[in-house]
C-alpha cells in the first residue's frame, strides 16, 4: 500500500503482508479520519478492498475520475455526440444505434476513462505550463516508462506472484510508488486546467465519498460476475439520491426512482425494474441471461423524479 504527500515530495510503501495489524494502526487511522484528504483515481476497489481486510472505511476521498468527467461540459464544453460516441466506444461496446433507440435507458449515463488519457494529456504540455506547480510532471509519464514495461513483462511471465516475494524488487517497489507520482501531478494538473475548482472541492469529495460506496452492498465479487465493477459511471454519485430510494437486485445499491426504468399510470409511477439502469446496461454489453423484471412501487401522486 503507498501514500505520499500532496505533491508526492515523500511517498511511503507499507508491506501490508508483512506488518501486523497494531503496526498498521497509525496508517489505518489516517485512511479513516475525514480531514485528511485522499486524492485517487477510482476509489471504488481499494474502498472495498481496505474495509474487507482491515474493516476501515476511507473517508475524505477526493477522486480525480470523477474531476475528470465533470469537467468535460463544465470546463471543456463536450457536446451530447461525444457522450454517445464514448457510450458506444465504436461499437466495441455497445453499438450506436442500440444507444439512440433507447434514449430513456442511457439518459444521464457516462464512462469513466482509466488514467492514462489524462496522463498523456500533461505528458504533451509544455514544461512552462507545469512549472510553476509539479516542474517534473511531463517527464514523470516518459522516465519511469522503462520500469513499468519491466513489471507488466514479469506479470506476463510469473503472474502476480511476484508481490509475494520477499524482498520486493527494485522495480515492483519504483513501479508502486510511480502511481503517487502520477496522482500528484494529476492533481496538480486539473487544479491548474480549472478542473477541480477550491470552492468546489467539497461537493467533489460527497460525490467521491458516494463513488466510493458504490460497491460497498456488493463487496468483493468475482471477475465474471455481470454485475461487477464497470466503467459506467453509477447514477446517484454525481448527485445526491433523492425521493424514495429503493434497491437493485444487481448491484444491490439503494438508489432513486429515477435510476431505474419506471412505469407510469398518469403522473403516478406505479412500478420499476428490478435491476437498475446501470445494471440493465451491463447485462445488454456481456450479452447476459438475465430476467428483467418489474417491481410494484407506492409513491405518492406528488413524487417528482
Amino acid at each position: 500500500m503507498c501514500i505520499g504527500t500532496e505533491r508526492a515530495e515523500q511517498i511511503f510503501v507499507f508491506d501490508v503482508l508483512a506488518l501486523k495489524a497494531y503496526n498498521l494502526h497509525p496508517l489505518m487511522k489516517i485512511l479513516a479520519d475525514p480531514a485528511v484528504k485522499k486524492i485517487m483515481w477510482d476509489c471504488r476497489n481499494d474502498f472495498v478492498e481496505i474495509l474487507a481486510a482491515y474493516g476501515v472505511a476511507l473517508q475524505g476521498v477526493l477522486d480525480l475520475q470523477l474531476a475528470e468527467i465533470e469537467s468535460r461540459v463544465s470546463v471543456r464544453g463536450e457536446m451530447e455526440w461525444k457522450r454517445m460516441a464514448r457510450l458506444a466506444a465504436g461499437g466495441r461496446r455497445l453499438p450506436l444505434p442500440v444507444i439512440k433507440q433507447n434514449p430513456d435507458l442511457f439518459l444521464a449515463f457516462t464512462v469513466c476513462k482509466a488514467w492514462t488519457p489524462a496522463l498523456r494529456r500533461l505528458a504533451s504540455l509544455p514544461l512552462a505550463r507545469t512549472v510553476s506547480t509539479h516542474s517534473f510532471a511531463p517527464s514523470l509519464v516518459v522516465d519511469n516508462s522503462y520500469v513499468v514495461e519491466q513489471v507488466v513483462n514479469m506479470h506476463k511471465t510469473n503472474g502476480s506472484v511476484i508481490w509475494m516475494e520477499r524482498p520486493l524488487l527494485p522495480q515492483l517497489l519504483q513501479y508502486a510508488a510511480h502511481d503517487i507520482e502520477m496522482i500528484g501531478a494529476l492533481y496538480e494538473h486539473f487544479k491548474q486546467e480549472g478542473w477541480i475548482m477550491p470552492r468546489k472541492e467539497d461537493v467533489l469529495v460527497d460525490q467521491s465519498m458516494r463513488y466510493a460506496y458504490s460497491l460497498y452492498y456488493q463487496g468483493r465479487v468475482s471477475d465474471d460476475d455481470v454485475f461487477g465493477s464497470s466503467s459506467l459511471l453509477p447514477l446517484d454519485v454525481l448527485r445526491e439520491p433523492r425521493g424514495l430510494t429503493v434497491p437493485c437486485q444487481g448491484c444491490h445499491r439503494m438508489q432513486s426512482l429515477h435510476c431505474f426504468t419506471i412505469s407510469k399510470r398518469g403522473r403516478k409511477i406505479v412500478a420499476r425494474t428490478n435491476v437498475c439502469r446501470v445494471c440493465q446496461i451491463k447485462l445488454l454489453i456481456k450479452q447476459a441471461n438475465y430476467r428483467v423484471s418489474w417491481v410494484h412501487v407506492n409513491v405518492p401522486v406528488s413524487f417528482r423524479i
